[in-house]
């Protein structure tokens, strides 16, 4: 089975995730694995959703995609979370192939060669390099499989923002994901 890892924040999950997991299984892979991390060793992670809500909200979003399946191993883990660990520790306990891929967006391409043993990363998985900007040509010195998905105009960041400002984000994260973020009054502005 081709299985194809997408690992992020999810914080919160949005339209645009689940539009670049649509196009990967429109190229052939059969599941895709959404992979909440615990420490993001390249930014801070936004305060306003805890560890169990970013799950929630992907149980939620991923419950009508019988591809889509949910693994909370780094949040488990704790700590950093390194591509290299979690593709080998998926390997060592038979969840994922050999020749698996890691979805990420073409944001985080001209970082890649400083992530945990990039090099390694690429022998043990293929790279999908999904669209994130309008810009076509974004550099990466590896191998990968540039996927000629449409760009979304909006970020998890963003969508934060709209909710602090009492911004309707209705058609940027699935319905049961926006009901979950305001029954839970989660990214609401701090009372002062």
């Amino acid at each position: 089975m081709k299985i194809a890892i997408f690992g992020g924040s999810f914080n919160p999950v949005h339209c645009g995730h689940l539009s670049v997991a649509k196009e990967v299984i429109s190229i052939g892979y059969q599941k895709i694995l959404f992979i909440p991390v615990s420490i993001p060793p390249h930014k801070t992670m936004a305060r306003g959703a805890g560890d169990a809500n970013r799950i929630d909200m992907l149980k939620l979003a991923l419950r009508d995609f019988p591809w889509a399946e949910l693994w909370e191993g780094e949040i488990q883990r704790s700590g950093p979370s390194y591509s290299i660990d979690t593709v080998q520790e998926l390997k060592r306990n038979g969840i994922i192939g050999s020749r698996s891929a890691i979805i990420i967006g073409d944001d985080l391409a001209s970082d890649f060669s400083s992530w945990k043993n990039a090099s390694k990363l690429i022998d043990e998985a293929d790279i999908i390099l999904a669209r994130r900007g309008v810009e076509r040509d974004v550099k990466f010195g590896y191998p990968c499989f540039r996927l000629a998905n449409t760009p979304v105009p909006y970020s998890s960041s963003e969508i934060r923002q709209k909710i602090g400002s009492g911004l309707s984000i209705d058609r940027l994260v699935p319905l049961s994901v926006a009901r979950y973020i305001r029954r839970n009054k989660l990214y609401a502005p701090a009372k002062t």
